[in-house]
């Protein structure tokens, strides 16, 4: 049993307009270490005006677990992690540090462990004291000082009893932008983890060692169950698909009206899901706000390229139904697909008026670990990729694809259409939402949502749960 474990998630507050999120994936490891620790502590960096794990020590706190998921500010936790006093233990997780935990284990000598793939059984079967050779997912240093890679922690089913703890959030999470709130609360919640799909730009549902994570769902009583003790109005689902089983989120629907749950939900969507016009009816009746889809491309070559699954005429067919809907549509993009003109590009914003779209977000192609798209830019002649991990050509340098990128938002984005996105707004936000901030919400709600479609089409969304121990 710890006597007091601190939970930290170390990413600073920035000048940055966009609104911060809560550390899904860390509340998970603190509501599964509950029954291990007489007293657990979480900290968010963004949230204080101290941004260091000191502070916030006790003489009784023995573990300390660190969040590690964006390549920011590395230095700074690396520096934060060195500070920590002698003998507590320490355990890494989150994507970035398992993608290189030698790292962390080589420059912070106090790192006890890192923690890579499904993190919330790891740390419970650390908790209980089993041998560490025997924990599956377990990076740490053997008794000659030599890093050991312990087999990778098969995929299980997700616990329909753990929800994260909330209840340690020392501050209340807000819609806000630049600084100025809504009032508006905000949450997230993950009903699924993985993807089905097999996009050749992503790598979002796969782990570390190249392994993907196959889709596994919550049950729909779990994911109301939560949502009911959630006091947020508008909620974030994390899951990379959450429309894969149509009648799953009919079921999810109905509970939420049965039980009258007034709150307003914004997920990533397929296309495909205009196929089930009753299940876009109970969305809306629900309060589903808006569905992000993933289009990538004008181009059909393109789409078959990447392993899209659907048609440029498939995608105007399905559109034309999902555009009648009261949610918002919002399409994401890729600039400097392979093979295509600067004239297909700059198609994008007439091509996504064209199918109905509210919004759009334009992201660079980028080459990630284990997505395929490596070896698709290898047998691309004259397609390269940069230090970043963005694709460029010869025709088409870095910088004029992020220029392309910027012509595109701009003939979507005229002030007539945002005043169309404000409009439907207007008519899909409930009276107590609307109340709270009054006119200045579909404002913030159009700028969060088109933030929440560029963080998931600039690498396949945010880290789900499964990777943000």
């Amino acid at each position: 049993m710890f006597r007091h474990v601190l939970c930290v998630f170390p990413y600073r507050r920035t000048c940055s307009s966009r609104t911060s999120f809560p550390p899904l994936g860390l509340e998970y490891i603190a509501g599964a270490l509950r029954p291990h620790a007489q007293r657990i502590e979480l900290v968010n960096f963004r949230q204080e005006r101290v941004p260091s794990t000191q502070p916030f020590l006790r003489p009784e706190t023995d573990l300390v677990c660190y969040s590690i998921n964006w390549r920011q500010e590395l230095g700074y936790i690396r520096d934060d992690i060195n500070a920590l006093p002698p003998g507590v233990m320490t355990i890494l997780g989150g994507r970035i540090a398992t993608e290189d935990p030698r790292y962390w284990l080589e420059a912070c000598p106090n790192v006890d462990a890192v923690v890579c793939g499904d993190g919330e059984q790891a740390i419970v079967e650390i908790a209980q004291g089993r041998a560490w050779s025997e924990i599956a997912g377990l990076v740490r240093r053997g008794d000659d000082g030599q890093l050991v890679h312990n087999p990778p922690r098969a995929n299980a089913p997700l616990d329909d009893d753990l929800f994260p703890a909330r209840d340690l959030r020392r501050r209340p999470y807000y819609l806000t932008s630049k600084g100025a709130s809504t009032g508006v609360k905000i949450d997230l919640v993950s009903g699924s983890r993985g993807c089905p799909f097999n996009c050749k730009f992503c790598n979002f549902a796969i782990n570390p060692w190249g392994v993907k994570r196959s889709w596994t769902p919550r049950s729909a009583e779990s994911v109301v169950r939560e949502i009911q003790q959630i006091d947020a109005d508008l909620i974030f689902f994390v899951d990379d698909v959450f429309t894969h089983q149509p009648d799953r989120v009919a079921e999810i629907c109905d509970l939420l009206m049965a039980k009258k749950i007034r709150k307003h939900y914004v997920v990533n969507a397929r296309v495909e899901l205009a196929k089930r016009p009753d299940v876009i009816r109970k969305m809306e009746q629900a309060g589903f706000l808006a569905l992000l889809i993933g289009v990538e491309s004008t181009q059909d070559a393109t789409l078959k390229a990447m392993g899209k699954g659907f048609t440029i005429g498939q995608l105007r067919q399905w559109f034309s139904v999902l555009s009648r809907s009261s949610m918002l549509t919002s399409a994401y993009f890729i600039v400097g697909n392979i093979g295509e003109t600067e004239e297909q590009m700059l198609s994008t914003a007439a091509f996504a008026r064209s199918i109905g779209a509210d919004l759009i977000m334009v992201s660079r192609l980028r080459s990630e670990p284990y997505s395929g798209l490596a070896e698709l830019v290898e047998q691309s002649p004259g397609y390269h990729v940069d230090d970043r991990g963005f694709v460029y050509s010869d025709a088409y340098s870095t910088k004029q694809i992020a220029s392309l990128r910027k012509r595109i938002d701009r003939r979507f984005f005229t002030p007539l259409h945002v005043a169309g996105i404000v409009i439907k707004l207007l008519r899909s936000v409930n009276g107590r939402v609307l109340a709270k901030g009054a006119m200045t919400i579909p404002i913030f709600l159009a700028q969060l949502i088109a933030m929440q479609a560029g963080r998931k089409a600039h690498k396949r969304k945010r880290i789900p749960s499964s990777q943000c121990q």
